[in-house]
């Protein structure tokens, strides 16, 4: 195939995964898939690019998935769509006067999105992000990066040690986080008052989670 018409196809089908592909889970899961596959083709079968007579695939299957995932957060920032569907009952399952003003139903979904909810649980402001919905590592990094980003919040003495685990693959990141002990709880409840607030302080959150 020529080279511009390489350059055209490779154009138009990032075009289109742009602008169709708009739930941020999704797209940051399809941007890891890209890069890896890049990542493949490029350096474990070069011998496909050959094949296909496509010089140029590993590239643009990373650059690709680089696009993708730099840009993950984009239509996060579009609020006029209605709610996700999860946070509409009967489909979740809230607890007894659980908050459902609009600041609560922004969070619910940005946690759908950043580490999913669960259909079978019962959703409380004591449920926690660590133990009771699994969130850990670089999941919990990007997601308080998500938090901080999505509602100007001033995590102030925040620790993500005292909550999560650092990634596994970051070793520095595990020699800072010895001597933390046993994680604390971070629940729904604790996210709650913060952005209500719009700041972060451990002691009075703890206290009234």
């Amino acid at each position: 195939m020529a080279l511009y018409l390489q350059f055209a196809s490779f154009l138009i089908i990032y075009w289109v995964l742009h602008y169709h592909i708009t739930d941020p889970l999704l797209r940051k899961r399809f941007a890891v898939t890209c890069l890896i596959t890049g990542l493949i083709l490029t350096f474990l079968l070069p011998y496909v690019a050959v094949i296909l007579r496509m010089p140029f695939l590993p590239v643009f299957v990373f650059l690709v998935g680089l696009a993708l995932f730099i840009t993950r957060n984009k239509y996060r920032l579009q609020r006029n769509h209605p709610p996700h569907p999860l946070l509409s009952a009967p489909i979740m399952n809230l607890a007894p006067n659980f908050p459902e003003d609009p600041v609560m139903q922004q969070l619910l979904q940005l946690l759908h999105e950043e580490i999913g909810l669960p259909k079978h649980k019962t959703i409380r402001l004591q449920t926690s992000l660590n133990f009771d919905l699994g969130c850990d590592g670089s999941e919990a990094k990007q997601l308080m990066e998500a938090l901080e980003q999505e509602f100007a919040l001033d995590l102030g003495d925040y620790d993500t040690y005292r909550y999560f685990n650092p990634p596994v693959f970051d070793v520095f990141l595990k020699r800072r986080s010895k001597g933390h002990g046993d994680k604390v709880p971070l629940t729904i409840g604790m996210l709650y008052l913060a952005i209500k607030t719009h700041s972060w302080d451990t002691q009075t959150l703890e206290n009234l989670s």
